[in-house]
């Protein structure tokens, strides 16, 4: 969806489906998807971060090894760039705009050098993978001071500390969080034909884990 940075100046995001705009637009503090395999979770977060930058707000994208998180920052820069005035700062990989907004790519493979920020927006990518500390010891008290917002991203990977974010955002006496599980159909780039092709070709608990989101698949 267009962005408007400035009046002389718009971002063109490419198409989010309707499952993506669900959750980017709706107005929980703390937003949870699990989804399947191939599904876009890491756009949806992308978006999600270059929206809060464009807003002048300071945003952080998380994942659980420095591999994943240049699978973010590659997709953050593609957006970045359309934007006259941003700098990009490789090293650190931080994404500055002209409005005073900025994104900055972080791994979580040490918590403790996720402390010291007060952020606007987490994207913990892949959160099922990281380690608890990162999300309770470092970066949920970066949010206290601005009351910022977290949406979780992330695929299925056993009864880990985000499983049991699922559930509490399905508790209706959570008021803050809200928890979505999007399966297979609503990926607009896997075909049924795919899903079956994986089903018949991977074991039926790694099938279940990956595309089914089964936490209690082993």
């Amino acid at each position: 969806r267009p962005q408007a940075l400035m009046p002389t100046v718009t971002v063109h995001l490419p198409k989010i489906t309707t499952h993506q705009a669900d959750v980017l637009f709706d107005p929980h503090r703390y937003r949870v998807v699990k989804a399947c395999r191939r599904w876009g979770k890491t756009y949806l977060g992308v978006v999600a971060c270059v929206d809060a930058a464009i807003d002048g707000k300071a945003a952080w994208w998380v994942a659980p090894s420095y591999p994943i998180a240049e699978i973010g920052w590659r997709e953050i820069r593609g957006l970045v760039r359309q934007i006259p005035g941003h700098k990009l700062e490789e090293v650190d990989r931080i994404a500055r705009l002209p409005g005073g907004g900025w994104i900055q790519v972080k791994s979580a493979v040490d918590p403790d050098s996720l402390r010291g920020e007060g952020l606007d927006l987490i994207v913990p990518d892949e959160a099922a993978f990281m380690v608890e500390e990162a999300w309770t010891a470092a970066l949920r008290p970066a949010l206290a001071d601005k009351r910022g917002r977290a949406l979780f991203i992330s695929s299925s990977n056993g009864p880990t500390w985000f499983a049991r974010l699922c559930l509490r955002g399905q508790d209706p006496l959570e008021t803050e969080w809200k928890t979505w599980v999007f399966l297979p159909d609503t990926a607009y780039n896997l075909t049924a034909q795919e899903v079956e092709e994986a089903r018949s070709t991977m074991p039926e608990a790694i099938f279940r884990r990956e595309f089914l989101c089964d936490d209690s698949a082993d």
